[in-house]
């Protein structure tokens, strides 16, 4: 409901509130819940939980982070890190929409770079392990996003 201005009249419909395309929260939530089954796999198969991949980033070279494909996480990265300014704005209008209108098209971005980046199927180390870097700081500036507007993000969908 906050993707609507204050001063717009609201027809509400349950089937796009509940779509999972488009302005919902089911689209936000499932873009969480994928990064974290991303993240999930990443720890089954290779032993790397969130912390652990924190600390290794620090020594994880990025050569291989300068093409296209490195722009796509840095864009990522750098919408992500919006978080703060959006909600001071939002807060400064008393217009929600714009956290609402941030935070779909984060949702977007990222969907977006998981398609044309797979994280799981990388077969450099050093590139999977930066991807999945992104996929973390995604995972927790949305998480944190649909906290502000409201939302829980559930396991599964």
């Amino acid at each position: 409901m906050i993707k609507f201005t204050r001063t717009k009249v609201i027809a509400f419909d349950i089937d796009d509130a509940l779509s999972f395309e488009g302005e919902t929260g089911p689209y936000l939530q499932y873009a969480v819940v994928r990064a974290r089954k991303i993240l999930q796999k990443l720890e089954t198969r290779n032993g790397i939980d969130a912390s652990t991949l924190r600390h290794v980033l620090a020594s994880t070279p990025s050569d291989g982070l300068t093409d296209a494909a490195g722009d796509d996480l840095w864009d990522l990265i750098l919408e992500a890190s919006r978080l703060d300014e959006i909600a001071e704005q939002a807060v400064r209008t008393l217009e929600l929409s714009v956290l609402a209108k941030y935070t779909f098209g984060l949702a977007q971005r990222f969907n977006a770079f998981y398609h044309s980046n797979p994280v799981l199927a990388e077969n450099d180390d050093a590139v999977r392990l930066w991807r999945a870097g992104g996929v973390l700081y995604f995972e927790s500036q949305m998480t944190h996003a649909l906290s502000l507007m409201g939302c829980e993000v559930p396991e599964r969908m």
